[in-house]
């Protein structure tokens, strides 16, 4: 935030000589207007020129000093005038701050009187890039009774690329006003996705007696984050995709073992949704507005918001409006309290209370609602913060569109945090998923939270790319299992197998299973595989009795591969003839059997 200091003289009309210094103005001494225009370079460095004209409102008092407090350090080429000519800034930097003092070349006494200057600066931390990505965060400033009008203009270089979002939209379509810097300023993006590499570290220890069986989740796929695993070592046993859409690889170890595990994942981001939509079924929706540990959305306080907070903007603005963050509790291990003590602390609160009261009091409200956690990319944790502390990890709500059939991802605690920059409309780039809890509050764990007892360093990595990194389309090795022999008149059993060998899901697949010469099918249209995991498919072909002996074949297509496979088929004449052959054969071997004792009896005499 931008913080406005005035430090100004009182002038006797009758001693002209005698100054007062005041140790602070009384309001309605001054009106301050402010005409500020950033123009970002194609480096990223912002010149800053602010326009400030101070008009009296006393006959008595006369700026004669006047101090601007930035939240940064990296401001340099600090220039100042005013209509004396060139002002001699007294620059202090402590604390993350920087101090611009001015004294000012001439003192203009009397009512209406206008003091007016220009500050110019080079401010390095307005845009960044960061990744595919150029990302523009203007400060908002504080709220000032002496304030009067505060307009802001922006230049942007067209080889920055296209405008992802920009947040709030300027005033009239050219200029942002007072109201909306006062409510957290500017925030936008350009570019059309992101593109991110994980390096993810597991620690698995099995302390039984016993091989049991563990899971880690993996980054998931949601509307707008697109997940390529590149490696995973050890490979898992496979990897299965939960009611949340998790990803979770199983690990089976054996007594005491213990097992590191390295994930090397891509992501990729996009602010448009992908064409991958689900619409929830009335048992999904009804599991997902359940009451969960810390979300208590069955407590009478919890039902009591839920009537007057009915929309997912109503609730967004409320938990914004009511929780405050507290930046003491990250410094040590805190503790998660839910929805219920979040409403009874409202001041002592952290990411994961401002998403456990949205989350509870949506799913009273009958609004689906889960929690994602993962990663949040902030320059200034300050504004943005981190408060989880393995890691040091995010947590955000989500809510779940009927019409749209999406899950909207939204984020209360920066919408605190930033003085009110919009995280509801619209999200940005910079939230990776870990892990989604929907159906149970608190699993799975996401990546961060498998840390071996004493190990030092981080156990996730970050690192955002200017391009994508290279993938490969799933591979899909199809498989089928069938006797090589079947007879007529019976059913064969056997299976389809569609493994998935890659580290990306394979999404949208259409199977077929079609037999010759006789008629039998399967389809399975728009299935999904996990990377590193199977498709299984049950067999049960009932073979027509009128066919002779000859050839039959079978042929899975899935997508855009296929196999066949051939068999033979005997006929159900084939089966009466050694069904009366074993017959015969049985009955010759009972007659031998029954006469040798006859037949001994005879030698004996």
């Amino acid at each position: 935030m931008s913080v406005i200091r005035k430090i100004c003289y009182f002038v006797s009309l009758l001693l002209c000589y005698f100054v007062a210094l005041l140790p602070a103005v009384a309001a309605g001494e001054f009106t301050a207007n402010y005409d500020v225009s950033y123009a970002i370079a194609p480096t990223g460095v912002t010149i800053v020129t602010q326009t400030v004209s101070l008009e009296n409102r006393q006959t008595n008092l006369y700026p004669k000093q006047y101090t601007i407090l930035l939240d940064t350090l990296n401001v340099r080429n600090i220039i100042a005038r005013d209509d004396g000519g060139t002002v001699t800034p007294t620059i202090t930097q402590t604390e993350g701050k920087t101090e611009i003092l001015l004294t000012f070349n001439k003192q203009v006494v009397g009512l209406g009187k206008v003091t007016q200057f220009t500050l110019r600066y080079e401010n390095l931390d307005i845009a960044t890039k960061n990744g595919n990505l150029w990302e523009v965060n203007i400060p908002g400033i504080t709220d000032d009774s002496d304030l009067g009008s505060y307009n802001v203009t922006i230049a942007t270089p067209p080889t920055f690329g296209a405008i992802s979002y920009l947040k709030p939209p300027p005033g009239g379509g050219k200029r942002w006003n007072r109201q909306q810097m006062t409510n957290g300023g500017i925030s936008a993006a350009y570019g059309e996705k992101q593109y991110a590499k994980l390096t993810l570290s597991y620690y698995l220890e099995n302390p039984g007696v016993t091989t049991a069986t563990f899971e880690i989740a993996l980054p998931p796929e949601t509307a707008i984050q697109q997940v390529s695993i590149d490696a995973l070592n050890p490979k898992p046993e496979g990897i299965v995709k939960d009611a949340d859409g998790n990803w979770k690889a199983r690990y089976d170890l054996t007594s005491r073992q213990k097992l590191s595990i390295e994930a090397v994942v891509s992501v990729s981001i996009s602010m448009t949704p992908g064409e991958t939509r689900k619409k929830l079924d009335e048992t999904e929706i009804a599991q997902l507005l359940l009451p969960q540990l810390y979300w208590e959305s069955g407590d009478e306080a919890i039902a009591t918001l839920a009537k007057t907070y009915t929309t997912p903007r109503a609730i967004y603005d409320y938990v914004v409006s009511t929780l405050s963050y507290d930046y003491e509790r990250v410094k040590t291990t805190p503790k998660r309290k839910g929805a219920i003590e979040a409403l009874k602390t409202p001041k002592s609160a952290i990411c994961m209370e401002f998403t456990d009261l949205y989350i509870a009091i949506a799913r009273a409200a009958g609004i689906p609602a889960r929690e994602a956690v993962g990663y949040a990319h902030t320059t200034n944790t300050k504004l943005r913060p981190l408060s989880l502390v393995s890691d040091v990890l995010h947590a955000w709500p989500e809510y779940y569109d009927r019409e749209l059939e999406l899950w909207i991802p939204v984020d209360p605690t920066w919408g605190n945090t930033t003085g009110g920059v919009d995280y509801f409309n619209t999200f940005d780039f910079n939230h990776i998923v870990f892990a989604i809890h929907g159906t149970s509050s608190t699993v799975p764990l996401p990546a961060g939270f498998y840390r071996e007892n004493g190990k030092e360093g981080k156990d996730v990595t970050v690192e955002f790319l200017a391009v994508a990194s290279p993938t490969t389309p799933a591979a899909l090795i199809p498989r089928i299992d069938f006797p090589k022999v079947v007879t007529a008149g019976f059913a064969a059993r056997g299976e389809v197998t569609l493994e998935n060998t890659s580290g990306i899901e394979a999404k949208g697949i259409n199977v077929r299973v079609e037999t010759m010469p006789f008629p039998y099918t399967i389809d399975k249209d728009n299935q999904t595989i996990a990377p590193y995991s199977k498709l299984t498919i049950p067999l049960s072909v009932v073979i027509p009795s009128s066919l002779p002996k000859g050839k039959g074949t079978m042929t899975l297509i899935a997508g855009d591969r296929t196999v066949e496979y051939s068999f033979d088929i005997q006929p159900i004449s084939w089966l009466y003839l050694a069904i009366s052959g074993m017959i015969g054969s049985t009955a010759i071997l009972l007659w031998i059997i029954l006469m040798r004792p006859f037949s001994k009896k005879t030698l004996k005499k």
